[in-house]
């Protein structure tokens, strides 16, 4: 084996993403579980996401042989092939390893020992940058405020305090999923990785609600990452969502909140990647946010519901009443849809970049 070439296909997997992170041997064994020598030798050829011509002019394969060589990367998760939606050429984008294979790799809900491995690198990668973190804490959580969100909080479907203009035209879940034709549902890639680790979560039982659109969700039916649904089914899934406590994060093409999403997904605390490398002090807890909950204390009965719904810990009874820390706070409604007394509303903000750092290990 010749590990220079496995080397390289991970700095190339690596700096397709926007979390930066070094090359370790749990990456490694990842890549060489995932695909071939072969495949990994042709990986690097992504410098940046490639139209078929600028694949053809970096690589020495005959058409045939690119063909199958991007099919089959293609099926495995290593790399996407979607139109532009501005000129219907398909770009090709190599896969990072968060986000990018980790989701891939698992949304098919396979439960093969090769599964199983591949649940458990995922999580020793998730440890290890963890441990990474926190042995340079400062530089690290500098240069991460410097890397704009991956995701943008949805908050979940109620009234809402509106004092500000500058929102999103589409903030609720059933208003996206009823703008897109192509719809496509998978296994939840985070909820699948506990299970195989012995793991489940506690917030839902549900393990098919990660939602894909547009052309983005063509891929994930064409390869079997995923089935297509109909927009009666998807509202059917969000709305299990919604009563389960479930955070909705929407992506958006090209990681801009101005253009349309192109995924959704339904996150929980105890399973979720963005909240499980967060509590493992691994990362901030990054996302664009256009709400936050206000709490009406003359309301509040004292009950606790907020304080164990919160995926944030952002709630905290003092006193027998509900108080928000506001900084952690990321504006999903979780709390003010399960408040039993209506004793807490979502107010709009704006859009705003919510930065929660990790808490830092005591030495």
């Amino acid at each position: 084996m010749d590990e220079q070439i496995w080397q390289n296909a991970a700095q190339a997997s690596i700096n397709a993403g926007v979390i930066p992170m070094p090359v370790t041997g749990t990456l490694l064994e990842l890549l060489q579980t995932i695909m071939d020598e072969k495949e990994a030798q042709f990986v690097p050829v992504f410098t940046k996401p490639m139209n078929m011509r600028e694949i053809r002019e970096k690589s020495n394969l005959d058409e045939k042989a690119l063909d199958k060589m991007l099919e089959g990367l293609m099926f495995k998760g290593m790399v996407t092939g979607i139109p532009s939606k501005n000129t219907g050429t398909v770009v090709y984008r190599l896969m990072p390893p968060i986000p990018g294979l980790f989701e891939f790799t698992l949304m098919r809900g396979e439960t093969s020992e090769r599964e199983k491995k591949l649940a458990g690198l995922f999580d020793r990668l998730f440890h290890e940058i963890s441990d990474l973190v926190q042995s340079a804490y400062d530089p690290v959580i500098d240069l991460l405020k410097t890397v704009p969100p991956i995701t943008r909080v949805v908050p979940v479907e109620q009234e809402v305090k509106q004092e500000h203009e500058d929102i999103l035209p589409y903030e609720d879940v059933k208003k996206i999923i009823d703008r897109f034709d192509k719809i496509a549902i998978s296994i939840c890639y985070c909820r699948h990785e506990k299970d195989l680790l012995g793991k489940p979560c506690h917030v839902t039982e549900e393990r098919e609600n990660c939602f894909l659109f547009g052309q983005t969700a063509e891929f994930v039916i064409k390869y079997r990452f995923g089935r297509q649904i109909s927009k009666e089914e998807a509202l059917k899934i969000a709305d299990k969502a919604r009563e389960d406590g479930l955070v909705h994060k929407a992506f958006h093409v090209k990681q801009d909140i101005n253009n349309e999403e192109y995924a959704i997904c339904n996150c929980c605390k105890c399973c979720c990647g963005t909240f499980q490398i967060y509590y493992m002090g691994g990362s901030p807890m990054q996302s664009y946010s256009s709400h936050i909950a206000g709490i009406e204390s003359s309301d509040c009965t004292g009950c606790g519901v907020c304080e164990e719904a919160c995926p944030m810990e952002a709630i905290s009874l003092v006193d027998d009443v509900a108080k928000l820390n506001e900084k952690k706070c990321i504006g999903c409604g979780v709390c003010a849809h399960q408040c039993p007394a209506s004793a807490i509303k979502l107010e709009r903000t704006g859009i705003r970049n919510v930065f929660v750092p990790p808490a830092r290990r005591s030495a």
